[in-house]
């Protein structure tokens, strides 16, 4: 009986992890997220019942399988990555459910799912803003391929979908284990779970059938030059070598009816922005759109700027390094250019841990050297406080432009919107990761972006899979992985500000904060009685 019941639990484990995963992983397959959390609820519920020792063993396991099915393709870049974020990750998760186990002993008492359903929504609003933060398996993440059951993320964001994932979790695992399945609270509460997965799906359809974008179209070129980044980037092709690549695909697309010409993240590197004009990639740029007479260009850059005052000045910034001619920050930048001459900078600002950068610098800037090196500059990148919006020569197009991981953040993402963009732009460099679910799961993130601000998107990878967002979130044009090309297409603008841009992560907010109310009041209750019991 013992080995039946060790088995059970063990292939619970697994349902759970591959129900958890495969909304990440395969097409289409996001409604999965709906049922993901009854197997583990069920294990928790054997696990109580029967008094089962160390039962943290089990749903850690989950959390463990889930993670490395979904993101085992980190290991392409660095193998101590994959460890840490897939074990750290899951270790977070596996302590807000070993909390509400905790919770649920102690009460017995059903609140103990609403502080489940609190606190894991809490953690993943702390988690978008935290110095370490890996946000890939936000449960709202896994309807990225099913985009036209969640246009309501307008109005809610990522986090809406977490909760209405919870929700149904929670009411499906209520219905599975109610006895009374004749009774009328029953019926009941079975047409209330078919009203809470129906009705936003039902709602979703609606608003993707009948959105229509306003008509304000502008030409783009994104353009994808495909250079492998272990072997050629950073190596065997020099960056004259590769800019030569990509102005042939600059001067085969662009016209003089094109608008903008976009360009992967860290095309070109050791560029001075005290000094813009002296570097090749940036002149050629300038030429090209002289001769195609287009007005507008973005590229990628891994840039420097030296700050005045020379070597004797304090340290300017955490991030900040000394040299003979003074103090200098690295930055993984955006570079603006137009037809007019003009220039502008913007720096990546969410940076990722422990490759671009090592967290709380200002305590911990000695272990930067620590940082793992993809080629090119690694470890200690500088930051900037607001998010940029390019103007274009006309003024008419304000773009923003999110550099790869910034584009996993909703709420970080919509300051763009805020600071005036009617259009959006990514830039990126995907072939870290391999022909692997990684560069899919981050393009059909773009979609949910597009979505959240309803802000047409053209994205610029370096080996795939580079393409032209509708606001629906729906993909017009495409390059697949590992192609040399362009894509070419119109794009509208857009200057309406959606419900989660003017509000933000609201769902998130409300519940870090009922949470922390929650374990408060818990906390005054155990004192109280505990008072009492003393007296």
């Amino acid at each position: 009986m013992k080995n039946k019941r060790i088995f059970s639990l063990w292939f619970l484990v697994v349902l759970s992890s591959l129900l958890l995963t495969l909304p990440y992983v395969v097409p289409h397959a996001g409604l999965l997220m709906l049922i993901a959390f009854l197997p583990l609820f069920q294990l928790e519920k054997i696990i109580t019942e029967f008094n089962i020792r160390r039962g943290y063993i089990y749903y850690y396991t989950v959390f463990l399988l889930w993670n490395t099915f979904s993101t085992y393709w980190i290991y392409n870049a660095t193998i101590p990555g994959v460890i840490a974020a897939c074990t750290l990750n899951a270790l977070q998760m596996a302590l807000v459910f070993g909390a509400f186990r905790w919770f649920k002993r102690k009460t017995k008492h059903a609140l103990a799912y609403l502080f489940f359903v609190l606190a894991w929504l809490a953690w993943e609003h702390f988690y978008y803003d935290a110095e370490i933060s890996w946000t890939w398996l936000v449960l709202g993440n896994g309807f990225a391929t099913t985009i036209k059951n969640i246009q309501w993320y307008e109005y809610t964001g990522v986090l809406g979908g977490s909760l209405w994932v919870l929700i149904v979790n929670l009411i499906i695992f209520n219905l599975v284990n109610d006895k009374n399945r004749k009774s009328r609270p029953y019926y009941i509460k079975s047409a209330l779970a078919v009203m809470v997965i129906a009705l936003p799906i039902a709602a979703s359809r609606i608003i993707f059938s009948t959105y229509i974008e306003k008509q304000d179209p502008r030409e783009f070129v994104v353009l994808q030059p495909n250079i492998d980044p272990y072997n050629d980037k950073f190596g065997n092709l020099s960056q004259i070598q590769q800019d030569d690549i990509l102005m042939t695909l600059a001067n085969e697309a662009v016209t003089d009816s094109t608008d903008f010409v976009i360009a992967p993240e860290t095309f070109t590197s050791g560029v001075l922005e005290n000094d813009l004009g002296d570097n090749r990639t940036f002149s050629r740029f300038s030429q090209m759109l002289k001769e195609k007479m287009c007005s507008n260009a973005i590229f990628g850059a891994t840039s420097f700027y030296i700050y005045p005052g020379g070597p004797e000045i304090k340290e300017p910034t955490y991030t900040a390094r000394r040299t003979e001619r003074g103090w200098f920050d690295t930055f993984n930048s955006a570079i603006y250019m137009d037809s007019a001459g003009r220039s502008m900078i913007y720096h990546k600002s969410k940076l990722v841990v422990l490759v671009e950068y090592f967290p709380y610098p200002q305590y911990l800037k000695f272990l930067s050297n620590l940082a793992i090196d993809l080629g090119g500059t690694s470890g200690g990148f500088g930051t900037q406080k607001e998010r940029e919006v390019f103007n274009s020569v006309n003024d008419s197009i304000r773009i923003g432009t999110a550099i790869c991981y910034e584009s996993v953040y909703g709420d970080f993402y919509r300051d763009y919107v805020l600071h005036g963009a009617n259009v959006m732009s990514i830039i990126t460099n995907d072939g870290w990761w391999g022909d692997t679910p990684g560069y899919s799961q981050h393009l059909r993130y773009a979609s949910l972006r597009a979505i959240e601000t309803r802000r047409s998107i053209a994205r610029s990878a370096n080996t795939g899979i580079s393409a032209l967002i509708d606001q629906r979130g729906v993909i017009k044009e495409s390059l697949g992985w590992w192609q040399r090309g362009y894509v070419k297409g119109e794009l509208n603008l857009n200057s309406k500000i959606t419900t989660f841009v003017k509000y933000g992560d609201y769902i998130g907010r409300v519940a870090y904060a009922s949470m922390l109310l929650f374990v408060g009041l818990f906390l005054l209750i155990v004192l109280k009685i505990y008072g009492k019991e003393r007296v």
